[in-house]
C-alpha cells in the first residue's frame, strides 16, 4: 500500500484513511484507503492509466453532492476531480452563439455564472444548483424544464484506456438519465452551445432561481431532491385529485406523492423526510446509510401501495 501511495502522489493531492462523510452533501460514509484530489486533465487522464494497468478499483467524486455513500470501509482510491479549465469561443462574427469547452471539475455554478457575465443564455435554471460539470453531465442534470443535455454539443470521456469525444447523440439523455449511468466512461469535459440574450433578463430570471431555491430546503445535509419526479402516464387514478399544475406540466412530483402518504417529517435512525421539502432525505443527526436506506424503502413501500406508483431514486446510491 505504501507504493501504492508513492506512485498516486505523481498524479495530485494525495490523503489516506479518509471517511466520506466529510466529502459527501449527506455527510455519510465510511472510511476509504485512498483519496486523491486531481487538477489537470492530463494527470487524470494518466492515474486512469495507472490505475487500470494495476487494476486498482476507483471511484469518480465531484463536489458529492448527488451521491449517497455506504457504512463500510472502502478499500479502492477515491478520484475527486477538480479540474477547472474554461474555454470561450464566438462561433460566429455577429456573436450571436458562443461554444464554451468544460472541464469536469468545474461546479455548475461557475458556468452559470460565466454564461450570465458572457449575456449567454440557456443555463440559467443552474443558478444555486450544488455539483460539478461531471456529475451534472452524468445526472442530466435540470430544472424549471431546462437541462444540461439541452445545451450540450460533445462530451470528452476516458473510455477503456483512450479518450475519446462522443456527440450529443451518444450520450443518451433522457429526464436525470445518460449513457454515463450506464457504463464506466469518467467524464473529462464537455462542449456546450448557448445563444447570445439580454443580460438583464438573464440575470433576472437567475435571481429569481436563486430565491425560489434559498431557504427552501432543510438546514440540514442532504443529497438534494431523493427520487425522480414522474411522467404524468404513471398515474392511473382519477386525475382529478393531481394538482393542475402537474396536468399542465405532464409530470407527477415526487414530494408530493412523499406528502400524500403522510411520510413529511418521520424519522427512522437519524435520517429524516425533510420538514421544508418533502423530496428531501436530510441527516439531522448523525444518520448512517442504512437510516436512509430504510426511510426510503418506508416511503416507497407506502406509496405503491396507495397508488401502484413505483419511485424512483435520482441520487447515485452506493452500497
Amino acid at each position: 500500500m505504501q507504493e501504492l501511495y508513492k506512485k498516486l502522489k505523481e498524479f495530485g493531492k494525495v490523503r489516506l484513511n479518509k471517511t466520506m462523510d466529510k466529502q459527501t452533501t449527506f455527510r455519510i460514509g465510511g472510511s476509504v484507503f485512498a483519496l486523491i484530489e486531481v487538477d489537470e486533465t492530463e494527470k487524470l487522464v494518466k492515474l486512469l492509466d495507472f490505475l487500470r494497468g494495476e487494476n486498482q478499483e476507483y471511484f469518480i467524486l465531484g463536489s458529492g453532492s448527488n451521491i449517497l455513500w455506504k457504512d463500510e470501509d472502502y478499500e479502492g482510491v477515491i478520484i475527486k476531480i477538480k479540474t477547472q479549465e474554461i474555454d470561450i469561443k464566438s462561433l460566429f462574427a455577429d456573436k450571436q452563439e458562443s461554444e464554451i469547452n468544460i472541464d469536469a471539475g468545474v461546479l455548475l455554478a461557475q458556468l452559470v455564472n460565466t454564461a450570465t457575465q458572457n449575456d449567454l443564455t440557456g443555463l440559467e435554471w443552474g443558478a444555486g444548483i450544488p455539483g460539478t460539470i461531471g456529475g451534472a453531465v452524468r445526472g442530466n442534470a435540470g430544472a424549471f424544464g431546462g437541462c444540461i443535455g439541452g445545451v450540450i454539443e460533445s462530451v470528452r470521456v476516458y473510455r477503456d484506456g483512450e479518450v475519446i469525444e462522443l456527440k450529443l447523440e451518444e450520450c443518451d439523455f433522457g429526464y436525470r438519465e445518460s449513457i454515463f449511468k450506464e457504463n464506466s466512461d469518467v467524464i473529462l469535459s464537455t462542449k456546450v452551445k448557448l445563444k447570445k440574450g439580454d443580460k438583464k433578463e438573464i440575470l433576472s430570471q437567475v435571481q429569481e432561481y436563486l430565491k425560489y431555491r434559498s431557504g427552501r430546503f432543510a438546514p440540514f445535509p442532504s443529497a438534494g431532491s431523493f427520487f425522480k419526479n414522474l411522467p404524468l402516464s404513471v398515474w392511473e387514478k382519477d386525475k382529478k385529485i393531481l394538482p393542475l399544475k402537474f396536468l399542465e406540466i405532464n409530470k407527477i412530483a415526487a414530494g408530493w406523492l412523499v406528502d400524500e402518504v403522510k411520510m413529511r417529517g418521520i424519522e427512522i435512525g437519524g435520517a429524516k423526510v425533510s420538514d421544508e421539502h418533502a423530496n428531501f432525505i436530510v441527516n439531522f443527526n448523525k444518520a448512517t446509510q442504512k437510516d436512509v436506506l430504510e426511510l426510503i424503502e418506508d416511503i416507497k413501500l407506502k406509496v405503491y401501495n396507495k397508488y401502484g406508483i413505483e419511485l424512483e431514486e435520482e441520487v447515485q446510491i452506493i452500497y
